[in-house]
């Protein structure tokens, strides 16, 4: 989510024929100036994440910027301002997961979360929906939504196409996969890391590579710490652009075996640097990936340990990818595509169209 407020930020604050104004927290303020400029960007107070949501929503009885006269109000994560004035009012839908899996969140997350979620789906006048598979669950839970909703894909960020990789000590000349996610329940890592052991015991010089938060939670499985320390297991927490393009380009296989996305960014971002990619029968993965892209149901182990042994052997230790092999609609879909067709989507509200 954090990716897309970056990108779309950017390539909406390149468009002449946008005005963009950003309302951020206090610690994303130096990016939010260097977007837009010191004049566009309104800070939220400095308060705990929960409190601030709750100022957001209330809108402009909290907030006195919502006070002025927008064209549009765009909420780019769950939530929306209460209405103000006449402007048309949009909201990123990324998923459903605070509806379809609540447990996956913390008690305040469950408890507040839910009510303005659905509210601001009833307020909004656009609804953009980052894949068919959560618009489809957007329906399921808001039926009236469907008339409001559209379907605008994400794509993978330039910076880190770009990029030039960065080796990764802990995983360079080894022969490896990747997995890029955090630990929550529907990411299902602990299926990967439970795996891991039987693919150890048949390759093993090979190592799983994790990026995202190491705070493994109910994810934790049982002799992680000791598969680490023996070099089985990597895991990497957070990495710049650089490391992550190598991790991508230089990795057997990238390996997302999520059992619930709304989009599927690692899919699209390892498909356009050219990594081979074994994901689950999840339907928001199974419409962005590529042609050549392994589907394996998340209940198979058996599956899933034949094809990462299989990757690996296709894989010598140190080789890195080139240039992407497997270009598609959606490898080769640009930020300034997210941003056209949300603003069409808006102008065709605003048309009365």
């Amino acid at each position: 989510m954090v990716r897309y407020c970056v990108e779309l930020a950017r390539a909406l604050s390149a468009r002449p024929d946008v005005e963009l104004h950003l309302l951020c927290a206090r610690e994303a303020r130096d990016f939010a100036t260097s977007v837009v400029g010191t004049g566009h960007v309104h800070v939220l107070p400095g308060l705990p994440v929960v409190v601030r949501s709750v100022i957001e929503r209330s809108g402009p009885a909290v907030l006195p910027v919502l006070r002025q006269e927008w064209d549009v109000v765009h909420g780019a994560k769950h939530l929306l301002p209460r209405r103000a004035g006449r402007a048309t009012r949009v909201l990123t839908v990324h998923d459903l997961n605070p509806l379809d899996r609540p447990g996956d969140f913390g008690p305040a997350k469950r408890m507040l979360l839910r009510r303005p979620y659905l509210a601001s789906i009833a307020d909004a006048d656009v609804l953009v929906c980052v894949s068919a598979a959560t618009r489809g669950r957007l329906s399921a839970w808001a039926p009236d939504a469907d008339p409001r909703s559209t379907v605008v894909h994400l794509a993978a960020s330039p910076t880190l196409l770009a990029a030039e990789g960065q080796p990764v000590g802990e995983v360079a000349g080894r022969r490896f996969v990747l997995v890029v996610g955090d630990p929550s329940p529907r990411k299902n890592l602990d299926f990967v890391l439970r795996l891991w052991p039987l693919v150890a015991a048949a390759r093993p010089d090979a190592t799983l590579a994790v990026v995202g938060p190491q705070s493994w939670g109910p994810t934790r499985s049982a002799g992680v710490g000791r598969r680490a320390a023996d070099g089985q297991v990597a895991l990497l927490g957070h990495r710049s652009d650089r490391e992550l393009a190598w991790l991508y380009r230089s990795a057997a296989a990238v390996l997302c075996p999520s059992q619930l996305e709304g989009f599927g960014l690692p899919v699209v971002e390892a498909e356009a640097l050219g990594a081979p990619v074994v994901i689950s029968d999840d339907a928001a993965m199974g419409e962005v990936a590529g042609p050549r892209t392994v589907r394996i149901s998340p209940h198979d182990p058996d599956a899933w340990r034949s094809e990462v042994l299989a990757a690996l052997d296709r894989r010598p230790p140190g080789v890195r990818t080139g240039a992407a092999t497997q270009r598609h609609g959606l490898t080769a879909r640009t930020w300034r595509d997210v941003a056209a067709e949300t603003v069409e989507a808006v102008e065709a509200v605003r048309r009365g169209g």
